[in-house]
């Protein structure tokens, strides 16, 4: 027997399901982190401890990272890509400065310094990006004092803005969005945060 629903349901359903989506969001980053920990353990034996302890955010800037890096330098091997993204994310978290010590010079020897240093600008612009973006919410903002330790945000807004251009909401479902994801605490934001970022990005969709 089929079952027929209407558009209106469809929205509510996905609009349920969201907490479960940013949910996913999140372990996959974390799931990522720690891949690439034991990655770099083995080729390297590099104890970078922020990928198990930040493992969500480390993620959330890595895995762009690497994908960029293979697709801007095809020619580079995995062992290359993956000392590269150690090099940067020491230095973008201001952590592991021991290893860093132990990359840089390995970089310079194989001939990566540009490649580093077009990562690790790819990687500062979308830092900028992000913080240009919650400095915009204004006082639902004002409790970030670190804005580092909300980086894990970056692929849920991501997903949320998509999410946002492609279901035209009503005023109730988006309040009921914000209330379910605010309820669920996968986002652990304010609800006043989560619906001014809800609001943000709806302004720049219609400009």
């Amino acid at each position: 027997m089929n079952v027929l629903i209407t558009e209106e349901q469809t929205k509510v359903i996905l609009v349920e399901g969201m907490s479960d989506i940013m949910s996913s969001i999140f372990e996959h980053s974390a799931e990522f982190s720690a891949n690439l920990y034991k990655r770099i353990m083995k080729r390297y034996k590099f104890n970078l401890k922020i990928l198990l302890t930040f493992g969500a955010g480390v993620g959330a800037l890595a895995e762009p990272l690497i994908q960029f890096l293979n697709g801007k330098y095809p020619e580079l091997n995995n062992d290359q890509v993956t000392l590269l993204t150690v090099g940067i994310i020491c230095v973008v978290f201001n952590e592991g400065k021991d290893i860093l010590k132990k990359v840089l010079p390995i970089i310079k020897e194989q001939g990566l310094t540009n490649e580093f240093s077009t990562g690790l600008s790819k990687v500062q612009k979308l830092i900028t990006v992000f913080k240009g973006f919650i400095a915009t919410l204004g006082n639902s903002a004002a409790f970030i004092s670190d804005v580092m330790s909300y980086i894990y945000l970056i692929p849920a807004l991501g997903h949320l803005a998509t999410f946002l251009q492609y279901n035209e909401l009503t005023p109730e479902q988006i309040n009921n969005l914000v209330e379910t994801l605010a309820a669920s605490g996968t986002l652990h934001i304010t609800t006043a945060f989560l619906e001014e970022t809800v609001k943000k990005i709806l302004d720049n969709l219609r400009k």
